[in-house]
């Protein structure tokens, strides 16, 4: 498992990571290899849950950097920390506050289709019939993208993003492509909810 995932992650690390130091980094979590993995996936998840609760509009995606600069940091001096949660939350709120000093359009709550403005519970279904009107909208390209983007759960999700990023050119300009398209959306089913909601 310990070497699929080195494997996997490599595809997602910033340039200046290597696998020596994402390995001293699993190896830091814990000797055992199986347990290293599993201590690794539940802070990854724990800091994904804490970067949309602040509202970060990449959150899967800061979440790895932080986890990219905290095995840099263990990689340089491993005796300095004991605590992995710790360290790692420390580095992920320096990765938010960059975050919120970067020239960037709306803030999204989350990885997901943003939703529109909430007026009342019949307003779903408004939604609902716009989100259809607004994808037909965009080209075949961007909405076979978006779907697909945004089509699974797990590690179904990781396969077809990784698919995806083959053929966009990149995690990152997938990424990117993908949260353009979400806020031409966003807009898009904001505008057609407002036009349709009633006086």
């Amino acid at each position: 498992m310990l070497a699929a995932m080195s494997t996997d992650s490599g595809s997602k690390k910033a340039k200046s990571l290597t696998q020596e130091a994402f390995a001293s980094f699993l190896l830091w979590l814990s000797p055992d290899h199986e347990l290293a993995a599993r201590k690794y996936l539940e802070i990854r998840l724990k800091l994904v849950k804490l970067f949309v609760r602040k509202g970060c509009a990449h959150a899967e995606e800061s979440a790895d950097r932080t986890l990219d600069r905290a095995a840099l940091i263990v990689h340089e001096d491993p005796a300095k920390y004991s605590s992995p949660i710790g360290l790692c939350c420390g580095v992920a709120r320096k990765i938010w506050l960059e975050n919120l000093r970067e020239v960037m359009p709306e803030t999204l709550e989350s990885d997901e289709i943003p939703a529109p403005i909430k007026y009342n519970v019949a307003s779903s279904e408004r939604e609902s019939v716009c989100l259809d009107c607004c994808l037909q909208e965009l080209s075949a390209r961007d909405r076979d993208l978006i779907t697909q983007y945004h089509q699974f759960q797990g590690s179904q999700k990781i396969e077809t993003r990784k698919c995806l990023a083959e053929t966009y050119g990149g995690l990152n300009k997938l990424r990117v492509t993908a949260h353009r398209i979400r806020l031409r959306l966003h807009d898009c089913i904001t505008g057609c909810v407002q036009r349709s909601a009633p006086n």
